[in-house]
């Protein structure tokens, strides 16, 4: 919310005729808006500082669409999660990856779906200038904010990579080095049918040495049960699973082994919930008027549960899971995408633990004032340790895939910057920033999907289906679903640059910026996979490839193993894993892959600024951005392992923005064109594995071209006394001008599949944003608050595959992958005391109780799974400040 003050102004009717001429004649009506108006009180919007540009600007100044995002508006939206970010600006589409809780999407047509760790995100979000680097460290909690500023458009001068959609910079509060302050806040509400939700917030701030040393305390524990329920029961295995009879067995009621645990349905306990606390310290030293140091300390425990993932295989157009009896919910008869599945299990992966974060990050921030120039230092270092176990299919039966991503990740960051405070025409800022991104990450899974497959039997008897066993049960190999998998990635990143950008005016109204950034990009990988690799004392006959096929199986006969990267290769059952440890030695993996690469890249960013009045602003610029290139996480085989190479893009844009109608009404409009070569998608491909069997991947491949043009709106108009109506719009058109890919490049028969007439992922035509405030002053001199706040946005894709692909046999993404069309309505309504001491909210969230699909990955042609977003929530809030 802008804060107001008062000023004079002329009648309502005077309103609408100035707001009829600014429709049509912006500069003239800003002649007219700076003419004495009547002597009437009404209020104004105040001036917005923003600092993405290395300098503190007025955002009404800043030759760049940016949003700004502050505290109330955040608190006002009840929420603490960064996707609020979404509703909030226009063109961004922020949701979670399918099965995490990490950001998915991007801003102004760009973003993807993949939680790869070793794969870069095309949005830069920092919070107190210190940069996340990957999509699971981007899910902040948003507790103790000062203001986010939302930058659209590429940022790669000033960010550097991996912000060709834009940046987001989230700046928390500072210590109060004058007074003692507390704020506690309690919030307790209800999601869904009865599903608690509760939330604890504090923040203290010490003066220790008053106006020089103070200390500042912030925290919040976050907690809410789940709204979805582990109740899905409507699978068809195992009374019914046609892929049976393609070998020949009935495909219904099958006989299946006893060992064979065949429950399909959980025990409809409470799924998704949250269970976060997030801390922060801070110290601010400020001895005299040149120097300051900031330093924070953070902590985050997060102890989540697995976020629960939809069947919605759709039926009928070739996928696995219905071949295999387990059919997605509207296949199935299902109306409530609520009701779904997880696994439960404990196998070394271990769902009922749920998602573990934890976080420790210590930070400093210096400035030194000298002469015309202040020189700013900003080090930092976080490490973050994960262990995700999800159930990502969307089916409670012991396991169809299950997995755990685990991980360490060690990140450091020191940057130097010089900014200029000439008295004349000419001023800039200039740096140099060295990075270090270090990952060690495991993956531990069980395919089960494969165990319920048959496999052929050698030994049956005469007259008997091969596919049976000496029983005459279906002959399983269960241990795809009792001896899980494992692999390991290891990446050592060091990025260093150099920038600067100055800005010169060439006369009162016209000034030109001008800024460029060379980077420099290093990434040593090595990863293991696969079975195919050596065999030992643990292999077994039934995995073992021969040396001499005509001589029984020994290790001396045994020229590799199919399941060498088995848990059991070491002797070790799935609860005794420990997910910080690499179970197994490097030649138990049929895939041993070590690559060096490094990338250099150059940005700019030109501006051309011109001030028709105090008031008003027009712009033009021309910047560039780029993606760092990479190595692909999940490849499986020496060619695709190779590095893939960066995606870069180039933006040309227009703005106009002013602070009209004596400054009571603020229009920001921005027209841009943006053009993107080298896409960076993630395809599934064909291959070969190291066990001579047919398998598939999914890799990340440089594929074509794109381009995307739109308009973005915003305003915020203040027409009476105590309303404040703010809009944001956007308009997006995304296609693409080339994207072919290969599929299969060593298989003349599958050829180059053409892309072109697929939807780019996260680019919705339009967006719709609008939030009105109401305050009611009381006789007591407290005051009652009514807002409202809502936004509208269309379907989107999420991942460009062909809708047609399947005829071709190629992998495709089923009919119903889209991001649904949402319509969210919130409101809520808060007495604040007149001495400011406390205020007490109620609030509803989704009030038109919108169930929509809000994230979707298909995995090949084996099955789809979703995620919703959350229903009504209705609570209240009680907010104390003490001084």
């Amino acid at each position: 919310m802008f804060r107001v003050r008062s000023t004079s102004t002329g009648s309502a009717l005077a309103q609408a005729a100035l707001l009829t001429q600014m429709l049509f004649a912006p500069f003239v009506l800003a002649e007219d808006a700076a003419k004495p108006a009547a002597a009437a009180q009404r209020k104004v919007l105040e001036e917005i500082v923003v600092t993405g540009t290395k300098r503190d600007v007025k955002q009404q100044d800043a030759p760049v669409a940016v949003s700004t995002v502050t505290a109330l508006d955040i608190e006002r939206t009840f929420s603490t999660d960064l996707r609020t970010v979404s509703t909030l600006a226009p063109n961004v589409t922020f949701t979670n990856q399918t099965g995490f809780n990490a950001i998915a999407g991007g801003i102004r047509g760009t973003g993807s779906i993949s939680i790869l760790t070793t794969q870069d995100p095309s949005v830069g979000i920092s919070v107190d200038e210190f940069a996340l680097s990957h999509v699971q460290a981007q899910f902040v909690e948003l507790f103790d904010i000062e203001q986010i500023e939302v930058y659209r458009g590429p940022q790669g001068t000033l960010f550097g990579k991996n912000s060709d959609g834009g940046a987001i910079l989230i700046k928390t509060k500072r210590p109060n080095l004058q007074e003692f302050g507390a704020t506690i806040g309690l919030t307790y509400g209800n999601v869904g049918q009865n599903n608690e939700v509760r939330k604890v917030k504090a923040a203290f701030d010490v003066p220790i040495i008053p106006g020089e040393l103070g200390i500042r305390f912030a925290g919040v524990y976050d907690k809410a049960e789940g709204y979805y329920r582990n109740s899905k029961s409507a699978a068809n295995f195992p009374y019914h699973v046609p892929i049976y009879g393609l070998f020949g067995l009935p495909a219904d009621n099958a006989p299946l082994p006893p060992e064979l645990n065949t429950r399909t349905s959980g025990n409809h306990e409470k799924l998704g919930g949250k269970d976060v606390f997030a801390a922060k310290g801070k110290m601010l030293w400020q001895p005299n008027d040149k120097y300051e140091a900031y330093v924070i300390y953070e902590m985050v425990r997060d102890r989540s549960d697995s976020p629960p993932g939809v069947n919605e295989t759709p039926a009928n157009e070739g996928f696995l899971f219905q071949l295999l009896g387990f059919d997605g919910i509207q296949a199935a008869g299902h109306n409530n995408p609520l009701k779904t599945g997880v696994s439960q299990q404990g196998n070394g992966i271990n769902i009922r633990d749920g998602h573990q974060v934890d976080v420790n990050g210590g930070y400093l921030n210096q400035r030194l004032d000298w002469g015309s120039f202040t020189f700013r230092s900003i080090t930092g270092y976080r490490y973050q340790e994960e262990t995700l176990p999800s159930t990502y299919t969307g089916e409670a039966f012991n396991s169809l895939f299950d997995a755990s991503r685990n991980l360490e990740r060690r990140q450091l960051q020191q940057e130097f910057r010089l900014v200029s405070n000439f008295s004349g025409p000419f001023n800039f800022v200039g740096g140099a920033a060295y990075f270090e991104d270090n990952l060690d990450f495991r993956a531990i899974a069980t395919v089960g999907l494969q165990g319920i497959l048959p496999t052929f039997n050698a030994a049956a008897a005469p007259g008997t289906s091969p596919f049976l066993d000496s029983r005459g049960f279906v002959n399983l190999d269960l241990d795809t679903i009792n001896d899980p998998g494992v692999g390991n990635v290891k990446q050592n990143r060091q990025s260093w640059a150099i920038y600067g950008d100055g800005t010169y005016n060439i006369t009162d109204s016209l000034s030109l910026t001008a800024g460029a950034r060379y980077t420099s990009d290093a990434k040593d990988f090595e990863h293991n996979a696969n079975g195919g690799g050596k065999c030992n004392q643990y292999t077994k006959a039934k995995d073992a490839r021969l040396i001499n096929p005509a001589l029984p199986f020994s290790l001396a006969n045994c020229k590799s193993d199919n399941r060498s990267n088995a848990l059991s290769r070491r002797g070790l059952r799935g609860d005794q894993y420990d997910p910080r440890d690499d179970p197994l030695p490097n030649s138990q993996f049929g895939l041993n892959v070590k690559a060096t690469d490094h990338w250099e890249d150059p940005t700019f960013r030109v501006a051309l600024n011109f001030k028709p009045t105090e008031t008003q602003l027009v712009y033009g610029t021309i910047a560039t951005g780029y993606v760092s290139g990479g190595f692909s996480e999940t490849c499986s085989s020496v060619v695709t392992c190779r590095p893939f190479s960066e995606e870069k893009n180039i933006n040309f844009e227009v703005g106009y923005k002013g602070d009209l109608l004596d400054n009571s009404l603020r229009l920001n409009v921005a027209l841009f064109y943006m053009k993107f070569k080298d896409l960076q998608r993630n395809q599934v491909v064909p291959f070969v594995n190291a066990a001579g069997n047919a398998d598939q991947e999914t890799i990340t491949v440089n594929a074509g071209e794109s381009h995307s043009a739109g308009v973005e709106i915003e305003t915020t108009w203040l027409p009476i006394d105590n309303l404040e109506l703010r809009v944001n719009l956007g308009y997006l058109k995304a296609e693409y001008d080339k994207f072919k890919f290969d599929p299969a490049p060593n298989d003349p028969k599958v050829g180059v599949t053409d892309f072109k007439s697929l939807d780019i992922p996260f680019a919705p035509q339009f967006n719709v944003g609008f939030n009105g405030t109401y305050t009611h002053k009381l006789a007591s001199g407290a005051d009652v608050v009514l807002n409202v706040n809502a936004h509208l946005q269309p379907k989107a894709e999420t991942s460009p595959f062909d809708p047609n692909a399947a005829a071709r046999g190629v992998a495709r993404q089923p009919t119903n992958s889209q991001i649904e069309r949402n319509r969210l309505v919130n409101a809520s309504v808060t007495y604040n005391s007149s001495d400011d001491k406390y205020r007490l909210s109620l609030y509803g969230r989704n009030l038109l109780d919108d169930r929509y699909r809000a994230t979707s990955n298909s995995v090949s042609n084996l099955w789809n799974f979703t995620q919703y977003g959350p229903p009504l929530e209705v609570g209240v809030e009680f907010v104390m400040n003490l001084h």
